[in-house]
């Protein structure tokens, strides 16, 4: 519940405001009355106040001197203003003391009683978002010091392959991390991937809530303790459930019912959409491999949030799967990640190499359906592989591969060709950047970055943060007020018009971010430049 505070000289408009507005529909539970600034200030000194009505031309101190008095002893406090006259200096030195906005005498209580709502849910997120920093900074802090762990750098290292376990040297490698006794482990991995949040966070906060999300997945999914929830490099967040060789480990149904309800916890208290991606039981020796198609798993999903997907269900491992992934690897070519699908290139005639069996016409099976890619990519770009390969890579084309080599150099060849005539000089992150700039008078989510650029969000989230730095949140808000601030400092534009033309059509909302950037508000900024 909420408490209000009426500040009007005149005695009918207070008991005008108080009866004319549903106190009770806005879960406000105590109204005070003051007729001067001194009056106010004492009941602020007895009691907190959520909220003020505050008429501005009082005879014993203005409302604007008591909003100053206000910030410094409640700064949560959010003021109304009431005006007979639209003076432009009280609106002015109103919106730079951060009022949350104005109305015109005589009052239309339902327009009031709108506005009163809007602040109050406005306080009310600001309190939650603050009951969220201080109720998970313990875990900040701990992830801080844990980040480093030697388990963490051991599985960073497997996941990324620049450690490689082998029967020969296995009980070495863990006995080097001080990990002996996995050797003969079966782990079942779960990848668990945040699609997005239903506040927006900053990259700090979002830290905060992914630690919190994997201690959560430590006490919900981890049976009895056994295993370990790290965060790869990457940003990737993985559940390793360690088994028994010989032994199933954990009931796949079981863990299905578990990952169901940590999802449904993870939306109700820590306000995200993830899902869980639960791969096949494996050793030290298989892993990193069952880690990579739970990435692809991840990276192919565009659509469903808050479900449980399992790598079993895509079939077992055959001739079938060491084809072209097409579906992926146009995403790849379409998106200029060009180093990216090489590394698919070579795992993928690596994994034709181990087949014994490998004939003539399954190589000729691989290159028909890259062909089938090519086509593809090449007509929804307005090209044709005439325009594209007059030269030796045509031939590379339409070849047949006599050997894996070939089939490799000509398959390499033709996706630099390709990569080249699309992506001169453009990356996805580049092309969401360029988005943003063109969109910055209309809210932008991370859903509709990723549905622009066709990929899995929280793919898209690690991306960004991996190659600029800052998180998508962040990046929009600096991108906005600076572009705010060159329109402050160089036009005589009104604030209230920039604040609008960056989406912004709540002043005091514009003049805290603004501030949160730039540490002034944005009146102050125009003053002193």
């Amino acid at each position: 519940m909420f408490r209000a505070l009426i500040v009007d000289d005149e005695i009918y408009a207070v008991m005008g405001i108080k009866s004319g507005v549903n106190w009770q529909d806005l879960q406000v539970s105590e109204v005070y009355e003051a007729y001067n600034m001194r009056d106010a200030l004492q009941i602020f000194e007895r009691t907190p106040i959520d909220i003020m009505i505050c008429d501005i031309e009082m005879p014993k101190g203005t409302g604007i001197e008591l909003l100053e008095r206000v910030n410094d002893i409640s700064p949560d406090t959010e003021t109304i203003f009431l005006t007979a006259h639209s003076a432009f200096d009280f609106m002015k030195r109103a919106i730079q003391l951060d009022g949350f906005d104005y109305l015109l005498k005589p009052i239309e209580f339902d327009v009031l009683q709108a506005t009163i709502a809007k602040a109050l849910q406005t306080i009310q997120q600001e309190q939650e978002l603050r009951h969220m920093r201080e109720h998970y900074k313990p875990y900040y802090e701990l992830w801080r010091k844990k980040k480093s762990l030697i388990t963490d750098k051991f599985w960073n290292d497997v996941f990324s392959g620049r450690i490689v376990c082998t029967p020969a040297n296995v009980t070495d490698v863990l006995e080097e991390h001080e990990l002996s006794g996995l050797q003969d482990a079966v782990f079942l991995p779960v990848l668990v991937s945040v699609e997005s949040w239903l506040r927006e966070l900053s990259t700090k906060d979002e830290e905060i809530m992914e630690y919190a999300i994997r201690k959560g997945a430590s006490e919900m999914l981890l049976p009895a303790g056994k295993g370990e929830v790290i965060q790869t490099k990457q940003g990737v967040n993985v559940v390793l459930i360690v088994g028994e060789e010989g032994k199933e480990g954990d009931a796949a149904h079981e863990l299905n019912l578990r990952c169901e309800k940590y999802i449904q916890d993870c939306y109700t208290y820590f306000g995200c959409n993830i899902s869980c991606y639960i791969g096949n039981h494996s050793t030290l020796y298989e892993i990193a491999d069952t880690y990579r198609q739970l990435l692809e798993m991840e990276y192919n999903n565009l659509n469903k949030s808050n479900q449980v997907y399992l790598l079993a269900s895509l079939g077992t491992h055959s001739m079938k799967t060491m084809i072209p992934r097409l579906s992926t690897w146009t995403l790849l070519m379409e998106h200029g990640q060009l180093e990216e699908m090489q590394r698919e290139i070579h795992g993928r005639i690596e994994e034709l190499s181990r087949n014994p069996q490998l004939s003539v016409s399954e190589l000729e099976g691989f290159r028909q359906e890259f062909m089938q890619m090519v086509h593809y990519i090449l007509h929804k770009n307005g090209l044709t592989a005439l325009e594209l390969f007059q030269d030796q890579a045509g031939n590379h084309l339409y070849a047949q591969p006599r050997n894996l080599e070939q089939l490799k150099a000509s398959v390499l060849q033709v996706v630099q060709v390709i990569h080249d005539q699309l992506h001169p000089n453009c990356s996805v992150i580049q092309r969401i950047q360029s988005y943003i700039k063109e969109h910055l008078h209309e809210p932008i989510t991370r859903e509709q970055l990723a549905g622009f650029v066709h990929l899995n969000p929280a793919y898209l989230s690690r991306l960004f943060k991996r190659e600029v730095g800052e998180s998508i949140t962040d990046y929009i808000l600096f991108v906005r007020m600076s572009q705010a601030k060159d329109l402050i400092l160089t036009s005589t534009i009104p604030i209230s018009e920039v604040a609008k033309t960056f989406g912004y059509h709540n002043f005091s909302h514009f003049s805290k971010m603004f501030r949160k950037v730039y540490r002034v508000s944005p009146q102050e900024f125009r003053q002193q430049s």
